[in-house]
């Protein structure tokens, strides 16, 4: 069932990932499916999207990166404390009928590909995970994905664990051993231009999730349409297939702040 107006619910638990991560458990049976997020009230401050991971029937999570005022303030909360949600909000991840599969997270993007490993793996999809992070202690859900039996590649960018470098080499290596049916990533957009650009290259049939600012989470704004289609990310997006993202120019290059100011990727070429 879609929340169009706020549901509230209390924090059942509290999981400290790591020194800028918390995962925050509901007792809810959100109906969503994966690569949809909620839009998050967090009292006296903002509402902001997050991707939904389940479990089990009957929870569902959010795992958060202190990066603002918003999301610090959320790290300060305890379990008891009231969240208020609307949603789910947003286009799916869509699986082939056979795999091999490639998810590949940076940062905290695998909170937004959780559940298509789970699903995936329910269908007896062989699962390849290319998960990298700064640092080991970043490396979100491994035992959770050693429990679905997906196969993980790791890298770090000092080499605490698996390959010291970034998680797109790995797959890259990967890519030239072996054959997979679909990619899927969701990180940092740099990352995801050059898994797209890697899958474009070898005709590997991929899906990104590509993150733009939201305000309302429905399709009403237009706060987070991209260039030049209009595409509204909370509507038509965020879940994007390789074809569509072709069309789309901005990706890769840049993307627009809260007040629809164009700001480019450091990296990018203006």
């Amino acid at each position: 069932m879609k929340h169009e107006k706020s549901l509230a619910l209390p924090i059942k638990n509290i999981i400290i990932e790591n020194e800028r991560v918390k995962t925050f458990v509901f007792e809810y049976d959100m109906d969503f499916a994966p690569g949809q997020f909620v839009m998050t009230w967090i009292p006296g401050y903002d509402e902001k999207p997050f991707g939904i991971v389940s479990r089990k029937k009957g929870e569902f999570m959010i795992t958060v990166a202190a990066v603002g005022e918003s999301t610090k303030a959320l790290h300060s909360m305890s379990v008891g404390d009231m969240l208020g949600f609307r949603g789910p909000f947003g286009s799916t991840f869509s699986l082939p009928e056979s795999g091999p599969i490639a998810l590949i997270a940076g940062g905290y993007g695998m909170a937004s590909l959780f559940n298509l490993a789970k699903e995936a793996r329910e269908k007896k999809l062989d699962v390849h995970v290319f998960l990298g992070a700064r640092n080991k202690n970043e490396l979100l859900y491994l035992d959770w994905m050693k429990e679905l039996g997906a196969e993980l590649h790791l890298s770090t960018d000092d080499g605490s664990a698996g390959y010291k470098g970034f998680n797109v080499q790995v797959f890259e290596k990967e890519v030239g051993k072996q054959s997979f049916y679909k990619v899927y990533t969701v990180g940092p957009e740099i990352m995801e231009m050059k898994i797209a650009q890697i899958c474009w290259k070898n005709n590997i049939p991929f899906e990104v999730s590509l993150e733009r600012y939201m305000k309302c989470g429905f399709g009403i704004c237009g706060s987070c349409s991209v260039d030049p289609k209009g595409w509204r990310m909370c509507v038509e997006g965020p879940v994007i297939d390789g074809e569509k993202l072709k069309q789309i120019k901005e990706f890769g290059k840049y993307h627009r702040t809260a007040s629809g100011k164009i700001e480019h990727y450091s990296s990018a070429k203006k």
